[in-house]
């Protein structure tokens, strides 16, 4: 059976509290050692090769620290009628790099193991969110936030960049190379599996994902004693991504394939044992 055979209870027919994450602000920052500054035209020509339709501010006074973008490819859905997906560039007044924030990231960004030696060479930061987008399907609102995370990347050049919702730094060449991949719907860097020791029991660890919360979707969970930590992480790639693909299809009691053979774990919808707090699908091994 593949991994993913969801099994559902029969003749059992429940009625299970739904849990819901709500969408959060896609964010992401570029670190860069040296001033960063505006090209608009660069900047124009990266967004015209990712989008068809877009609006851009022709105003010959532009602000110094910021600009704002909208996506008419992609139109957002209200009560009041319908608007552009759009998109912000900011650069702080006080251009300085708060390193505590990012402690977590230094050492759950696997992928790169000179993410923090590099962006602690880096002074200056913009960042990078996305606007009036929250309506849109997870899908898409993801496709175009990363079609304009990569035309500013193209476009400045930083030397690092942190993807706030995933915690994780990311090598410029492998955003741009990971984001693309089927047509920018992938939560390739917007996902991050993270590993923490439990200081309170000798061996065991807990392993999530983080990143599927600010989507609205259930993020994974796992609690556990004597599993190697590579397969783990390799599974809650794999069950992330399904999620991501297929959407909620799992339900509470459900059960997925385990490593050992024939072994069935159950899921069960619960809040977070790690922070931030969010809905994550918990994985119980039985053990």
């Amino acid at each position: 059976m593949g991994i993913f055979n969801f099994k559902r209870k029969k003749n059992k027919k429940k009625e299970i509290e739904q849990f819901e994450n709500l969408t959060e602000l896609l964010s992401v920052k570029l670190f860069f050692e040296t001033i960063p500054i505006f090209n608009d035209e660069n900047i124009e020509q990266e967004l015209t090769k990712r989008f068809k339709q877009i609006e851009f501010d022709e105003s010959s006074d532009k602000p110094n620290n910021s600009r704002h973008y909208l996506f008419k490819d992609y139109e957002v859905k209200f009560a009041e009628g319908s608007i552009p997906a759009q998109a912000t560039i900011f650069v702080p007044e006080e251009n300085k790099i708060d390193f505590s924030e990012l402690h977590n990231s230094f050492g759950q960004s696997w992928s790169w193991t000179e993410a923090e030696e590099t962006v602690r060479k880096c002074s200056y930061e913009i960042l990078l969110t996305d606007l009036m987008s929250r309506n849109l399907d997870y899908k898409e609102r993801i496709e175009y936030f990363q079609k304009f995370v990569a035309s500013i990347i193209s476009a400045m050049n930083p030397s690092a960049i942190w993807v706030r919702n995933s915690e994780m730094i990311v090598k410029p060449t492998d955003f741009l190379e990971k984001s693309s991949q089927n047509n920018y719907q992938n939560i390739n860097v917007f996902m991050n599996v993270r590993l923490f020791n439990i200081q309170e029991t000798e061996g065991e660890m807990i392993m999530d994902t983080l990143g599927l919360n600010s989507l609205g979707l259930p993020d994974f969970e796992f609690r556990f004693t004597n599993y190697d930590v590579q397969q783990i992480a390799g599974l809650l790639f794999n069950y992330g991504h399904y999620i991501f693909e297929n959407g909620v299809v799992i339900e509470n009691g459900n059960t997925i394939e385990g490593i050992e053979e024939n072994s069935k774990w159950k899921c069960y919808f619960n809040r977070s044992q790690l922070e931030p707090k969010r809905i994550v699908i918990e994985i119980n091994n039985g053990g």
